[in-house]
């Protein structure tokens, strides 16, 4: 475990939820997560560079050296990361991968634990296919970008027939050897690549019927157990209501969250948390689940890949937990079960073809320290009702 990771775990035994000062302690964690040019320097130095010793010259000097021995051009904005901390694009970040030589599973790494966001290949898209094949075969960026320039474009109007799950491209993948091999598998089957991010889609919808669907997780839950918004002078519990179809998603949305919807209707927002997020990290506010990304997800719209895998973390990380609640009763965590909620939210991401958990991300930062909590789901929507608290002090 590296020194940054383990400063992030020391982190949340320093924040007790029964502090009075709680939330301030909680986000003063923000200030450890590095930024991207910090980042850079763990990784240049994991690949043998003593960046601790070299000035901003130095260490783009280097980056630019390494691109140019790759025979890549370099990106110009190389300087900026260090001096004004501008964040990299995702095509940058698979040059980054290919201008330093690395594999497919280091390429994997790379974007959990340095570029810290999305996932790494997404084998729907043709660009990252041919990456994902060249990057474990040793070939090079610009062999790449000539395979990719050789592979006619789908037909216009085509459509994705079958869906075909990830995980069946990477097997076909896996099993070709030569370059022309690949072009003509991308070619007899350029029209699977116009629709991406089918098995994360169905985990989604498989996620949300569980926890939404009809007698649901949510249904269920308030039936049975209390909440932080029951009215305990009145012995009235919160509502949470369903339909034919079950629980509408705004209405959902805000049930995970255990946020008050009149409450959250006072920031004028028009369905949007936007306000109550506002003091996480901006790793953490950048594409986090929203209505309109659940609804665009379950209509089958295109998304962002972040957007996607925020998704699948939060959803996981209820269904788990609210599971474990309505089978025991209560919302008391065993001492494994935090273990055990990380590792299925592991299962259900990578399986879904999203990186693992990872500390270091602001975001899953969050569910990590839930997770090792004695009332995971309560400390949880704690979190994000002392938010929405502190926003609606400045509203009327």
């Amino acid at each position: 475990m590296s020194d940054y990771t383990s400063r992030l775990r020391f982190s949340m035994d320093s924040v007790s939820f029964e502090d009075d000062d709680f939330m301030e302690k909680l986000l003063e964690i923000a200030h450890l997560f590095r930024p991207f040019s910090e980042a850079m320097d763990a990784f240049l130095a994991r690949r043998g560079f003593d960046a601790s010793r070299m000035d901003v010259d130095g260490k783009t000097a280097c980056i630019r050296d390494v691109f140019l021995k790759a025979g890549m051009e370099p990106p110009r904005e190389v300087r900026e990361w260090f001096t004004a901390g501008q964040p990299i694009r995702r095509e940058t970040a698979f040059q980054i991968c290919f201008a330093f030589g690395l594999d497919g599973n280091e390429t994997d790494e790379f974007f959990r634990e340095y570029y810290a966001r999305e996932r790494s290949f997404n084998c729907h898209r043709v660009e990252e296919a041919v990456y994902y094949f060249c990057l474990n075969n040793g070939l090079s960026y610009g062999e790449a970008r000539d395979i990719i320039a050789a592979v006619p474009a789908a037909e216009d109007g085509a459509k994705g027939g079958d869906q075909v799950y990830t995980a069946s491209i990477i097997a076909e993948l896996n099993s070709l050897t030569t370059r022309d091999e690949l072009i003509r598998y991308l070619t007899d089957n350029r029209n699977i690549f116009t629709v991406d991010n089918v098995t994360a889609y169905a985990f989604i919808r498989r996620l949300w019927d569980s926890a939404a669907g009809p007698g649901g997780l949510l249904i269920r839950e308030r039936e049975r157990l209390p909440s932080m918004l029951d009215d305990m002078a009145n012995l009235k519990r919160s509502p949470v209501r369903e339909g034919d179809a079950g629980v509408r998603p705004w209405d959902a949305y805000l049930a995970i969250l255990q946020l008050d919807k009149q409450d959250v209707k006072r920031l004028r927002t028009d369905r949007s948390i936007q306000p109550v997020i506002e003091r996480l990290h901006a790793g953490a506010r950048d594409s986090f689940p929203d209505r309109q990304g659940i609804d665009l997800i379950l209509r089958g719209k295109r998304v962002s890949y972040e957007r996607v895998r925020k998704w699948l973390v939060l959803l996981s990380f209820y269904t788990f937990w609210a599971r474990r609640a309505l089978d025991r009763g209560d919302y008391a965590a065993c001492p494994e079960d935090g273990e055990r909620c990380v590792a299925h939210m592991d299962q259900v991401l990578t399986d879904a073809g999203y990186p693992e958990m990872y500390v270091g991300n602001p975001y899953d930062w969050i569910f990590f320290y839930a997770a090792g909590n004695d009332e995971p789901l309560p400390t949880f929507r704690y979190i994000f009702n002392e938010l929405l608290a502190s926003a609606l002090d400045g509203h009327p």
